[in-house]
């Protein structure tokens, strides 16, 4: 245990406990503490404000969560949709259409995801480029006739119903979100703490990522989980794509060293020619860029950061598996907590709900 956290006592309650936990990340958050603690009274302060504000609504919606993937991928129509159907659930796709184009999906995909589960299918723009360095070589102009309209007409002559939209990389500017709030209703934004029950002037609203290059513990998604319920507030995640278990190496860190993670008995195994990333202790949250998978031989691994001593340690459990991938184990138990506490939205039909109880 670092000194930072030997120094914070760990409290009982469940809202305590997330408050510590907020300080705790923030203080590791690129294996950096100094220089972070006006950053980490900050995101404190604000979280502690966050949930402590009283309820403005009645009791009967108690909250949702709202899930999206991106990109498009064949488990979204062989895993996702049912997994989540079977929960009652329902979620959003922000597809770009050149992976249609490249085979990954059908437009019959999205169709069967928007009819059959009641997806809301979005864009992810045309070929998926990085919206403000697009911009940049070629003009908004180019963007919204190659990326932007030609997105939607394409997908809208398929049949589908398009309102909202995630800009490659989260990453955008004001120039290109004010073009996009003139063709969608809205786009998403990542932000750690992924809460919402208010409506943002730029059309935007927040989401966290949950996969191994973005690893979220489930002990913390349930937390969000139970303070949407407790708050009435919505709770959006975002991932790409949910495998089986058995495509992800598990096992127990033996010892760890710079970038190198020794470890012994393992199960499941990962494909070739994927990118791989690390989540090198399941009970933590991984803050900053995923951790990347450089090597893996004679019962260790090699990974793209130097610091790892302070991410794990002896008899941590660790998970390796592709960078936006999520194991259907995990997937699994928390749409079914889920099922039980709060209902599932699809972005529009959460943002609606939000927007709604403002007029």
């Amino acid at each position: 245990m670092s000194s930072c956290m030997a120094s914070i006592p760990q409290p009982a309650d469940s809202f305590a406990k997330m408050f510590y936990y907020v300080r705790i990340i923030s203080h590791r958050e690129n294996g950096r503490e100094n220089g972070l603690m006006a950053k980490t009274m900050i995101v404190s302060i604000l979280i502690l404000v966050y949930f402590l504000v009283p309820q403005a609504h009645g009791e009967e919606t108690r909250g949702g969560l709202v899930m999206a993937f991106d990109d498009g991928y064949p488990s979204w129509n062989t895993i996702i949709a049912p997994e989540l159907h079977k929960a009652g659930g329902t979620a959003t796709g922000f597809v770009n259409n050149q992976r249609i184009h490249a085979g990954h999906l059908r437009f019959s995909d999205l169709r069967d995801l928007q009819n059959r589960y009641g997806w809301e299918i979005g864009t992810h723009t045309y070929h998926h480029f990085h919206a403000p360095d697009f911009i940049k070589r070629k003009g908004v102009e180019a963007w919204t006739k190659e990326e932007l309209d030609a997105s939607l007409n394409e997908l809208a002559t398929e049949g589908l119903k398009v309102q909202s939209l995630a800009f490659p990389f989260n990453d955008s500017n004001e120039t290109v979100e004010k073009t996009v709030m003139k063709k969608a209703r809205n786009f998403r934004r990542y932000r750690m703490f992924p809460m919402f029950d208010y409506k943002v002037r730029d059309g935007s609203y927040p989401a966290a990522p949950f996969e191994i290059g973005n690893y979220v513990p489930i002990e913390l998604v349930i937390q969000w989980i139970d303070f949407a319920r407790q708050q009435n507030r919505f709770v959006f995640l975002y991932g790409h794509k949910v495998l089986p278990d058995e495509e992800f190496i598990t096992g127990e860190v033996a010892s760890v060293s710079g970038n190198n993670i020794s470890f012994g008995k393992t199960t499941g195994s990962v494909k070739k020619d994927v990118e791989l990333c690390i989540a090198p202790d399941s009970r933590r949250r991984i803050v900053g860029p995923p951790i990347r998978v450089l090597s893996i031989e004679n019962e260790a691994v090699a990974v793209s950061r130097s610091d790892m001593q302070n991410l794990t340690k002896a008899g941590a459990t660790f998970i390796i598996g592709e960078c936006y991938g999520i194991q259907v184990s995990y997937f699994r138990k928390l749409i079914n907590y889920a099922a039980g506490k709060v209902p599932f939205y699809t972005v529009s039909q959460a943002l609606e709900k939000v927007y709604s109880s403002q007029r």
